[in-house]
């Protein structure tokens, strides 16, 4: 980090203190000349430049920041962009705003950072310290003490000045001292144009009093020059510092006195010095107001001069990583790759560029570029080349192009044409000429699509030589050798032509060792002519006569080379320069090998360059877009290790910072598991490359790993898991890892209910609750089996229950079956024979010829038959009862009315109450008491309404006859037996079953006949059924 900042923070403020210097400077003894001068730069040895330095640039939207800002570095090396109270650092490629913004707080003008990591800030009437939140961010905190001096209040601190024994903080109107060990400051109301420390001395300047040394214990100052004034320094080393007077001029400063160095400038009038910058490698940089950007060496040689139109106005320098240079411009900010071999040539050089074409013609170079052809001169100040358009061309332009020190000729679609003096004259008419080749110095061959002639040069001018032959093809790249001019056709194809003994010859090499059609590359290695294909397949060829040969040494190096070497040309050095598809590398002998320098010219990431060396110093490195210029002698770059670090752990979910490199906080090692959303943030180290780093992240947990590749220096993980991690992030580019990994090793912490305390809590409440689900489940268990024995006792004498009702059901079912068979026999047999008889003995008694008491004898016979076949028939009908069936007695009387309802009489069947089961037995009585009431109530009282009621309570069932015939008389019926049975027939029925019988008729009000039966227990009813 530098000691100091000597910088002016935005152009009013630099307005502001030169306005003050210079309505100082009437007392000052130098004489101000009416322009401000400046020496003018000799070369002193050095070479001028070629086109412009590889640059990169970042806009001031894409920063965040307001024009023309300041830049500084942070702790962690890290560009830091000072702009409008915003304090912004670019991590990679991502550009992170640090400062805490509010209304209350200042906007930062200075900030700098000493060695402890301690920030310090100025802004307009304040100073202090500037200190990290939480959540990593800067806020500053004013230490200016309630009793301050006036002259504060129109002060703006934009210098602070780190001294051995603490800050200096410097503005327009005085400085302020604060003393890190006790805190204690100190105020010093003079005249500031910059202040700075040269051996551990402070100094102070100003147009008022010249230049004095500021003695921070006693607060004196000692004039040191009272006539020089400086506003702008650079520490060169050695105790020695180069400084900007206020007159404009440079000049060396020792500590005592100030000399004027020989830098051979000599006088001429020019703008003023904005800037100036030492360098990390010796010398330094200085920018000049309409000029441009100068860089000196420590010899004071100019080695780089940059006057294109965007390099005169710079608003601030700054470096910190040798062969970088940052400046502030008024829209933005550019990182300048210095004291790299490589320059590029494009529109800021005044040159359009389009598929170039670089030649040389005695000590110049000429540039045939999309139709228009340049030329290279010194510019006047002799920094740098410039390139000029030649005027005069054909009108359809240059295209193709050729010269030696004697002749130039340029070709395009309708010509050959060679120079003449300022103007160009055609040699060669009515040819489209795409390629020019001199393959001798008065002999050119001129290659087109369709037809190849040859032109020859006799003293006075030129004609062809040979006769014409077909063309090969468009020769898209071109190579030359001595014999012959190599073209690289397309796929697979390649053609060799030349001319011999006044004839032109073309060879087509159309066949190679690889399987599938690729893109043949040319390049040229000493005598070896060596056709390239894809995946480092390569076929060597003598350059003379074109017949295979064995690879040359270099062979092993281009295969193990990390990329695929497409193109290679040896200069005369012995330096091997090859392409690949995305740039150039070299290749150095190395005694039996070579070492290969991917490094050097890595900023050249062009696709399927070509290279073009010329006369032992330049090389041209061209593709359709580009165009790149590298000193054959360069030294190659010597890449300082890389290594990532990381800058900050955060927690994803709150924000706050969990580490700091920043704030050099502890590493983590274990987190609580409410922190595992991490995101982690890491800086490659510097801004050596031009492209961004790409950063390889390697994560293990346990047996678990995964890799994962990211352009961004940020790793989001979220919700991990508890246990032990390793994270690794490597650099890596095309060739593999830079440098070094950095290892980073944390914990995630199990949640409180899998930490240990929980897991032993867990075991001692399972353990108990063990013990308890035991006990309660032997009290259970042993309640279940009580539970299943009583349950197995029930379901015992269920089931035993169940069985002897099976059985009687099952004996009921036999017994039924045997009277309905018995009852059919009965019907069939006897009862017909019965019947027979009682009708042969009626019609007996019909003859008249029957005597009284035979007639008395035959009418007893005729009544004991009847009353045998009636008891037969209630014998019958006491065994039948199939209408009881697999039915209910309800459903059984309902199904009775039906098969008697056929008559003129209505019957309606009525149940109430709850049904419950009644005996078979009683319910075929009952059946029959109801079959025969019915009946009666049918044939003898003619009745046309008849109602059947049942009735159910919890222990009788009742069954109500009620009918609206004809009626009788109760006591003659008992006495003479009508009815079909007779009611004595349904009394002795109602005594079988327990049942009451009554009987209510009337003649002439109908009958009711009901009889009411209790209902049995189930024990009572099993045994019922079983009788």
């Amino acid at each position: 980090m530098p000691r100091k900042r000597p910088k002016n923070s935005s152009p009013l403020q630099k307005l502001e203190q030169l306005h003050r210097i210079l309505s100082n400077h009437a007392r000052s003894l130098l004489p101000l000349p009416t322009l401000l001068c400046l020496f003018t730069l000799p070369l002193n040895g050095s070479t001028p430049s070629i086109g412009l330095p590889i640059t990169r640039n970042y806009s001031i939207e894409e920063i965040g920041a307001s024009r023309g800002p300041q830049l500084n570095f942070d702790r962690l090396g890290r560009l830091a962009v000072i702009s409008s109270g915003s304090y912004i650092v670019l991590n990679d490629n991502s550009w992170i705003d640090l400062a805490v913004h509010h209304s209350s707080i200042l906007p930062i003008l200075e900030l700098a950072v000493d060695d402890q990591g301690n920030a310090y800030f100025g802004a307009l009437a304040s100073w202090g310290v500037a200190k990290y939140t939480k959540d990593g961010r800067l806020r500053p905190t004013s230490i200016r003490p309630a009793d301050y001096p006036t002259w504060i209040n129109s002060t703006n601190f934009t210098e602070i000045v780190l001294t051995p024994t603490g800050v200096l903080f410097a503005g327009t109107n005085g400085a302020v001292h604060l003393d890190s060990a006790t805190g204690n400051q100190s105020f010093y109301e003079i005249s500031v144009a910059t202040a700075f420390i040269l051996d551990s001395k402070v100094y102070l300047s100003s147009g008022s009093y010249g230049t004095v040394r500021l003695d921070l214990q006693t607060g004196e100052t000692e004039s040191v020059n009272s006539l020089i004034a400086v506003y702008e320094t650079a520490e060169l080393g050695d105790g020695t510092l180069v400084a900007v007077t206020t007159t404009n001029r440079l000049v060396l400063f020792d500590g005592d006195k100030f000399t004027y160095p020989d830098f051979g400038f000599s006088e001429r009038h020019t703008g003023s010095i904005s800037c100036l910058e030492s360098l990390p490698d010796g010398g330094f940089a200085v920018a000049i107001d309409g000029e441009g950007l100068f860089l000196f060496n420590g010899n004071g040689q100019c080695e780089m001069a940059l006057t294109t139109t965007n390099y005169r106005r710079i608003f601030d320098l700054a470096v910190r990583d040798s062969g970088i240079l940052w400046l502030s411009r008024e829209s933005s900010v550019e990182k300048l790759l210095y004291n790299n071999p490589i320059s590029v040539v494009d529109h800021r050089s005044d040159v359009v560029i389009g598929w170039p074409q670089v030649v040389q013609q005695g000590s110049r170079n000429l540039i045939a570029s999309n139709g228009k052809l340049y030329q290279m001169e010194l510019s006047d100040g002799l920094w740098h080349y410039r390139f000029e358009e030649v005027e005069e061309l054909p009108p359809t332009g240059a295209w193709a192009i050729a010269t030696n020190a004697d002749h130039l000729l340029i070709g395009n679609s309708v010509g050959v044409y060679a120079q003449e003096g300022e103007t160009f004259a055609p040699i060669l008419e009515d040819f489209d000429a795409n390629r020019l080749f001199l393959q001798e110095h008065d002999v050119c061959i001129v290659v087109g699509s369709n037809e190849i002639a040859a032109l020859r040069w006799d003293g006075s001018s030129w004609s062809e030589c040979a006769p014409r032959i077909s063309g090969v093809g468009f020769p898209s790249v071109t190579h030359q050798t001595e014999q012959a001019l190599w073209a690289e056709l397309g796929l697979d194809r390649v053609a060799r032509i030349w001319l011999e003994s006044n004839e032109l010859h073309h060879q087509v090499i159309d066949q190679f060792p690889w399987d599938e059609p690729v893109w043949v590359n040319i390049g040229i290695l000493d005598q070896y002519v060596v056709l390239s294909g894809a995946h480092n397949q390569r076929v060597y060829l003598d350059k003379a006569t074109a017949l295979p040969m064995p690879p040359p040494p270099i062979e092993k190096a281009l295969a193990r080379a990390p990329e695929t070497i497409l193109r290679v040309s040896e200069d005369e050095n012995g330096i091997v320069w090859g392409t690949h598809p995305n740039g150039v590398l070299t290749f150095h002998k190395n005694g039996e090998d070579y070492r290969i320098d991917s490094d050097s010219l890595a900023n050249i990431r062009d696709q399927y360059p070509v290279i073009t060396l010329l006369n032992g110093r330049h090389a041209w490195i061209s593709t359709e877009s580009a165009l790149y210029h590298v000193d054959q002698d360069f030294m190659p770059l010597e890449v300082p290790p890389r290594q990532p670090f990381l800058v900050s752990i955060v927690d994803g979910k709150t924000g706050e910072e969990l580490y700091s490199a920043i704030k050099q906080s502890q590493q983590i090692s274990e987190l609580p598991y409410a922190q595992n959303h991490l995101v982690f943030r890491y800086f490659s180290g510097g801004y050596t490359p031009l492209q961004n780093p790409t950063y390889e992240f390697s994560m293990q947990k346990g047996s678990q790993s995964w890799k994962v590749h990211s352009e961004a220096p940020l790793l989001t993980l979220p919700s991990l898991e508890e246990g032990n991690y390793h994270l690794q992030a490597l650099l890596i580019d095309g060739s593999g890892p830079i440098g070094e990994p950095i290892i980073t090793t944390f914990t995630i912490a199990p949640p409180w209910y899998r930490s240990l305390a929980a897991y032993i809590l867990y075991w001692s409440a399972g353990l108990l609750s063990c013990v308890s689900l035991a006990a309660a489940g032997f009290r259970r268990a042993k309640r279940k089996h009580e539970d299943l024995e009583k349950l197995v006792d029930q379901r015992t004498e269920e089931l035993r229950d169940t069985m002897q009702k099976l059985t009687e059901e099952a004996r009921n079912s036999a017994t039924l079956a045997e009277r309905n068979r018995l009852a059919g026999e009965i019907h069939d047999s006897l009862q017909q024979g019965l019947s027979g008889l009682a009708l042969q003995l009626d019609a007996t008694l019909k003859h008249d010829n029957l005597g009284p008491n035979l007639r008395n004898r035959l009418s007893v016979a005729r009544r004991m038959v009847s009353f045998t076949r009636q008891e037969v028939q209630q014998a019958v009908w006491d065994l039948e009862s199939p209408l009881l069936q697999d039915e209910s007695l309800a459903e059984a009387l309902r199904n009775i009315a039906q098969l008697l309802g056929a008559s003129s009489a209505k019957l309606r069947v009525e149940t109430s109450g709850d049904q419950r089961e009644i005996p078979s037995r009683t319910k075929h009585h009952i059946l029959r008491i109801a079959q025969e009431v019915i009946t009666n109530a049918i044939r003898h009282s003619e009745a046309r309404q008849i109602t059947v009621s049942l009735t159910f309570s919890d222990t009788i069932v009742t069954l109500t006859v009620s009918d609206d015939g004809q009626g009788f008389d109760t006591s003659e019926v008992f006495a003479e037996g009508l009815g079909h049975f007779g009611l004595r027939g349904l009394r002795a029925r109602a005594d079988k079953i327990d049942g009451s019988l009554e009987i209510h008729s009337e003649l002439g009000q109908g009958t009711t006949i009901s009889i009411e039966v209790p209902l049995l227990n189930e024990a009572e009813n099993n045994h019922q059924n079983h009788e």
